[in-house]
């Protein structure tokens, strides 16, 4: 973060020169004003770390990592236990971060904080960064004068989440990475290796098999339109991704990803997980029925899902179970349905929705090691067959042109 030095006027008239830490000149004169320094002179120093960072690649980052985020949600909740204010533990966390996102983040809301406002109002501030149920689980902490308590249940249960997505996302990581890969190879063979093979095919005399000549139209094609499909494709990838940013394509994208064979079954038991886990941590943690079924709604990372649970939430606030319209619901296994009926039953609600997401994390461990066997040999085959379509059509009509002259 840059380091401001200053120099301003006192409330009495004296002037005063030092350095201030901000993220930019405007909020480093907000900082002085609050502290009733009138700014006569105002020049960037340095970084608050040198030059080092200056290539990192927070530099091109808009959000704070996940585990930046929970490393400092339980350092926060070990430092507050240990007796430490909240203030001076947002002061540490500011300087001592990892991530120059996160630590101008912090900064704001420590300044936030010691204006006034509570933790909780200060992380609202960024809801980008800090989800709905991360600042509930702050306002609870609050009001209950567990923050602590709440903070480093926060961070296991922020741990445990990114745990269960980084399974699928090093599951899907080697396959797609073989078929870009490929991709590549057939992309240069059929743009740089074909060519040289058309060349010499010319001067044959003889009509080539149909499988050469396509692969060597596919050559020229390539060849000839190579960065307009370039720019194609990547202009394409920018509208599905402005497409997915809204609701209605969003919706039935996330719809067709749940019916992808194998892949729609893990991300559908990913998505159990993240809604029971959440749930059955804000139950625990005192946080109402109705306000934990909207928040794990959001956080269960798909909207379909989502708006499956946002019609239990609405039978549940005209009075009925959570169990009763889950199990009318296909998405939700019946099993799901029944565990929760019987947490219901027993009033112990927030301990069975933390053995559904043990469950089906098993579930999820099984169901990525079956798609990860599936896949792999799949992008192999294709590898193969792709290479081996093109070195045959290249030298079938040496072979035929050898039986002819044989």
């Amino acid at each position: 973060m840059p380091v401001f030095a200053y120099i301003g006027k006192s409330r009495l008239g004296e002037t005063l020169e030092g350095e201030v830490v901000a993220i930019d000149s405007k909020d480093a004169v907000r900082i002085l004003r609050d502290r009733q320094v009138a700014v006569t002179g105002l020049r960037v120093k340095m970084t608050k770390e040198g030059t080092q960072g200056l290539w990192s690649f927070d530099t091109f980052a808009s959000y704070p990592k996940n585990r930046d985020l929970v490393t400092m949600t339980l350092q926060c909740a070990t430092m507050l236990n240990s007796g430490i204010p909240l203030l001076q533990c947002l002061e540490i966390l500011a300087t001592h971060s990892e991530s120059r996102i996160l630590q101008n983040i912090i900064t704001q809301v420590h300044r936030d904080v010691e204006s006034g406002h509570t933790f909780a109002e200060a992380l609202s501030r960024h809801p980008k960064v800090f989800s709905h149920f991360y600042v509930n689980m702050v306002e609870v902490g609050e009001a209950t004068g567990k923050l602590d308590a709440m903070l480093s249940r926060l961070g296991d249960h922020m741990e445990r989440i990114a745990t269960v997505k980084g399974r699928i996302v090093s599951a899907l990581a080697y396959p797609l990475t073989l078929f870009v890969l490929a991709c590549m190879v057939l992309m240069f063979m059929l743009v740089w290796i074909v060519p040289l093979f058309s060349h010499m095919f010319a001067e044959f005399d003889q009509a080539l098999p149909w499988l050469t000549l396509l692969i060597l139209n596919c050559g020229i094609f390539f060849e000839t339109h190579l960065v307009s499909i370039l720019m194609g494709t990547l202009i394409l990838a920018v509208i599905m991704r402005q497409l997915y940013r809204t609701d209605r394509y969003r919706r039935v994208f996330d719809g067709w990803m749940l019916t992808v064979p194998v892949l729609g079954n893990v991300l559908k038991k990913s998505a159990i997980v993240q809604f029971t886990r959440t749930l059955g941590t804000l139950v625990g943690s005192g946080v109402s029925i109705l306000d934990g079924l909207v928040i794990a709604g959001r956080v269960s990372g798909n909207t379909v899902i989502d708006q499956a649970i946002q019609r239990v939430h609405h039978q549940v606030r005209e009075g009925s179970t959570i169990s009763k319209p889950l199990a009318q619901n296909r998405i939700f296994p019946q099993l799901v349905a029944q565990m929760i009926a019987i947490g219901e039953l027993t009033g112990s609600l927030d301990v069975m929705l933390g053995k559904i997401a043990d469950l089906y994390e098993k579930e999820v461990d099984r169901a990525v090691s079956i798609m990860t066997s599936l896949f792999e040999p799949m992008v192999m085959v294709l590898i193969g067959l792709g290479i081996g379509l093109i070195v045959i059509a290249m030298y079938l009509p040496i072979f035929t042109m050898g039986s002819f002259i044989g």
